[in-house]
C-alpha cells in the first residue's frame, strides 16, 4: 500500500509517523522563563550530529497557535536541559504533557524534584539517570510547517555513577514512544 501524506489529515500523518519510526526516545525538557521552571515531555527529538554534539527537537505550536513555553524559553534564554526517562516516570510524563498557563511549573504541580546540575542551565529531573545540558545552536524554519525546529548543542552530559563506566559505556533503561504507547524493556541484541 502506498499512502500519499498530502491526502491525509495532519493528525493521521503524525499517527503514521509515530507508529512507524520507533522507538522514539522520550524525555523531559526543562527550561527557565521569567516565572520559573518549565518541564515538558518530548518524543520528537533525536541526535543529529556528534561534531558539534547536537540533538534536534521539534516543538509544535500551543493551542492558541503561538509558541509553547519550552520553545519560548529556549529562544529567549538559549538553554535547555533534557532529562532521559525510565518506566517509573511514564505516568508523570503523561501528566506533564498537560498545557498549563505560562509560568506555572509542571515540576511543582506534580511534585517532581528538580536538581541544578551546572550553573547557567535549567535544572534536571532529580532522579534522572542521564541528562543533556544544552544551548541553542540553530533554529530552522521548516517550510509549510508550524513546528519550531531547534538544534540544541550538548554542552555537558550528566550520568548517575551507576550507569557509566570508565570507558564511557552507558547502560540506561530509557523508555521510548511507539504511537501513544511506551516501549519498556526493549531487548538489546549483540551482533
Amino acid at each position: 500500500m502506498l499512502i500519499d501524506p498530502q491526502s491525509l489529515e495532519v493528525t493521521t500523518v503524525y499517527k503514521l509517523m509515530s507508529n512507524t519510526i520507533f522507538p522514539r526516545p522520550i524525555a523531559w525538557i526543562s527550561t527557565e522563563g521569567e516565572k520559573g521552571v518549565n518541564l515538558a515531555p518530548f518524543s520528537y527529538f533525536i541526535p543529529v550530529s556528534s561534531e558539534p554534539p547536537c540533538v534536534m527537537v521539534s516543538i509544535g505550536p500551543n493551542e492558541e497557535g503561538g509558541l509553547k513555553d519550552t520553545a519560548k524559553n529556549i529562544l529567549l534564554h538559549g538553554k535547555a536541559t533534557i532529562s532521559l526517562a525510565d518506566d517509573r516516570k511514564a505516568g508523570l510524563i503523561e501528566a506533564t504533557a498537560e498545557a498549563l498557563a505560562y509560568g506555572e511549573s509542571e515540576a511543582q504541580k506534580y511534585g517532581i524534584a528538580m536538581t541544578k546540575t551546572a550553573d547557567g542551565y535549567p535544572p534536571r529531573v532529580d532522579d534522572a539517570k542521564a541528562a543533556l545540558l544544552c544551548s541553542l545552536h540553530q533554529e530552522v524554519s521548516l517550510i509549510g510547517s508550524e513546528q519550531n525546529i531547534l538544534f540544541l548543542k550538548i554542552d555537558a552530559f550528566y550520568y548517575a555513577d551507576e550507569v557509566i563506566d570508565e570507558r564511557y559505556n552507558v547502560k540506561l533503561e530509557n523508555i521510548g514512544r511507539v504511537g501513544r504507547d511506551y516501549l519498556v524493556d526493549a531487548k538489546r541484541m549483540k551482533v
